[in-house]
């Protein structure tokens, strides 16, 4: 059953708010309206099908590559990317019988797109359409009395693609919002009704807790973009229901009621009431104030119904944007992606001459997007698996739909909305689906036969593996180096976090930026993961075991420090001289083990180890925020002196 799963999860990955459905049915009813209205310029002037697909085509990937936040910006994406389209239509066209000129240009402009698209996903979207456009004039070898009517399509589906992304399907940021909002809710009803079947029953079994904590982690998601819609939607007027900083509070309640109850789900005497509290929170969140829940599952459940039923009065501003980490110099990847086309293009034409289209591609993709050695190599492993599967695949379904147009363009639109679902998630399963859609493209346009395929995927293996040599000799990053750069990235931006609170709590100064250091350190977290999750499949069982700890430790360190940010935004100065002290320490030693541990000043004593030993310096019983903020503290002070031992373990063994 838990395979099965898997393969459901991969094939069909959950889709919080609709966002991936919407913009697959935007990109295919732009591909799709701009298929239809060349299919109908047909009938009055002849319309090879070839320009049908370039239609499908450029429509499809402007308008699924679009990432600007006003129509405005929109607007003149989508121009430009019309305008590049045509333009590189228009030089594939002259180079026609210089099929020389051809394989030299293609590195180029593969050079040009990868240097820009890290700076912007503006470049990204117009040199891809660009990209695609070329590739398609390559593949047909139109000559240049054509261009009229080629040019005609892509201004048509430029055109298309804009009425659609801007008018007839526009993004609606609120209603977005309560799209995901309610996702949240969904979620934390599932939640809680897998702690009330383990309280029934009295016990976990190892598959609910796997159920629990792989629900945990998407109310973390879904939480996180919540948050960035609202962040960037924060010019417009307030929309009702719960704010940025309240869905904070909730994603912390509800990891608090997972922690707890993964640990402890009270005495038999005590569940009949738990279940009923359960009951009450999933119905309606907590209306009205009721007596206290037992234990200490039921105080955590306590803390999630007020925190749900709590209206959203007097949030902090809006967080101002938090920028992505520094990326490494633009003209590496561009480097890597020109040198690995170039590679491709010469090992096709020896072994397969005039067909390094798609090995030239195949090169392309391995260094998109991609931050080291091992990614890059994981990316073109994926590419040749989802190729290989979407040979078979593409091979049946064009056989069988030979000739039949109307079918074939339904079977383009289904595989397009499954290659969304799989975007991003499952890499290998976008590419299946994309090489059935070639498969079926080839076959409209007549080129389809059993050896243009069986050609596409030698084609394949020969990019991916002149990307893997390229990507293991040029320029090399290694995914040590990426790691260890993204966790530099987390730990200042958790130092910046961490300072911020000593404002608040030691001298009673509210930082104008701490918003922006809670959401900066969480980001930056989600990219440590990814990077660290390349690392660990690429090397032994001792360093990813190393890395795994130290990863778990971070994470803590990251739970706790949005948990002591939040509280900071709503609370002020310690009163208490005793608690000053024992925060005071704690924030100075913290500091310190972050400015080690970011290269920025040296190795100091160790911290105060465990949460004993927090429990014994904070009064017990005190519970008010200012309380709670200091035993985060002290968590955050002993967790990182781990992060220094390991780190210090791992230097020992080099």
């Amino acid at each position: 059953m838990s395979l099965v799963r898997a393969a459901l999860d991969r094939l069909f990955p959950p889709d919080p708010g609709w966002l991936r459905l919407i913009a697959a049915v935007s990109a295919t009813l732009a591909g799709l309206t701009t298929f239809v209205i060349v299919a109908l310029m047909g009938t009055i002037a002849g319309v090879p099908v070839i320009d049908r697909v370039l239609g499908f085509a450029i429509a499809l990937f402007i308008a699924a590559t679009v990432r600007d936040s006003t129509i405005h910006q929109k607007l003149t994406t989508i121009a430009i990317g019309g305008v590049g389209a045509c333009a590189s239509t228009i030089v594939a066209a002259l180079l026609i019988d210089q099929p020389m000129a051809d394989a030299v240009l293609l590195p180029a402009m593969m050079f040009v797109i990868a240097f820009f698209s890290v700076r912007s996903p503006r470049h990204g979207s117009i040199g891809l359409v660009s990209l695609i456009a070329y590739l398609i004039a390559l593949v047909s070898k139109q000559p240049a009395e054509t261009l009229p009517l080629r040019l005609l399509v892509i201004v048509v589906a430029a055109t298309v693609a804009a009425l659609v992304r801007c008018v007839l399907i526009p993004e609606r940021p609120e209603s977005e919002i309560e799209r995901l909002r309610h996702e949240v809710r969904s979620c934390i009803s599932k939640v809680l009704a897998l702690v009330a079947a383990a309280v029934g029953k009295g016990s976990w079994t190892a598959a609910s807790r796997r159920r629990l904590r792989r629900q945990a982690s998407r109310l973390d998601e879904i939480i996180m973009l919540a948050q960035a819609r609202l962040v960037s939607s924060a010019k417009q007027p307030a929309y009702p229901g719960w704010g940025w900083l309240q869905l904070f509070e909730i994603q912390l309640a509800t990891r608090r009621v997972e922690q707890i109850a993964l640990q402890d789900l009270g005495g038999p005497e005590e569940r009949v009431a738990l279940l009923s509290r359960i009951e009450v929170i999933g119905a309606a969140g907590q209306q009205a104030p009721l007596p206290p829940a037992p234990g200490r599952l039921g105080g955590a459940l306590d803390m999630l119904g007020h925190v749900l039923s709590e209206m959203p009065v007097g949030e902090p501003d809006y967080p101002a944007f938090v920028p992505p980490a520094a990326s490494p110099p633009a003209w590496r990847p561009a480097l890597q992606t020109a040198t690995a086309s170039t590679l491709a293009i010469a090992c096709s034409e020896l072994i397969l001459p005039n067909r390094w289209y798609w090995a030239a591609f195949a090169a392309f993709v391995m260094f998109r997007e991609t931050r080291s050695r091992g990614e890059s190599v994981a990316k073109g492993t994926a590419f040749v698996i989802g190729t290989t599967a979407g040979l078979v695949a593409g091979q049946l379904l064009a056989t069988l739909l030979s000739g039949h147009e109307l079918q074939s363009i339904v079977a383009i639109v289904i595989a397009v909305f499954l290659a969304f679902q799989a975007n991003v998630i499952a890499y290998s399963v976008m590419v299946f689906w994309i090489t059935v859609i070639l498969g079926l493209m080839f076959g409209m346009m007549g080129y389809f036969t059993f050896d243009v395929l069986l050609t596409r995927l030698e084609e394949s293996a020969i990019g991916v593996a002149s990307g893997v040599l390229v990507a293991c000799l040029v320029l090399v990053r290694r995914e040590r180096d990426v790691t260890e750069e993204a966790a530099a990235a987390f730990l200042n931006a958790l130092r910046n976090l961490v300072r911020g609170a000593a404002a608040v709590l030691l001298e009673g100064k509210p930082t104008r930026n701490l918003a922006s250091h809670i959401l900066g350190t969480g980001q930056r977290f989600r990219e440590l993961e990814a990077v660290a999750a390349s690392e660990q499949s690429s090397f032994g069982m001792v360093r990813r075991e190393r890395l795994r700890r130290r990863v778990m430790v971070l994470g803590a360190c990251e739970n706790w420090g949005r948990e002591l940010g939040t509280i900071c935004l709503r609370s002020g100065r310690i009163e208490d001289a005793g608690l000053t002290k024992i925060a005071a320490d704690a924030l100075a030693r913290t500091d310190a083990t972050l400015g080690y541990l970011t290269g920025a000043g040296s190795k100091t004593a160790g911290a105060i180890a465990g949460a004993d030993t927090a429990n014994n310096v904070v009064p017990a019983g005190a519970d008010d925020p200012i309380s709670h903020a200091v035993h985060l503290l002290l968590r955050l002070d002993a967790a990182l002196d781990r992060v220094a031992a390991i780190r210090d373990e791992r230097a020992s063994v080099r």
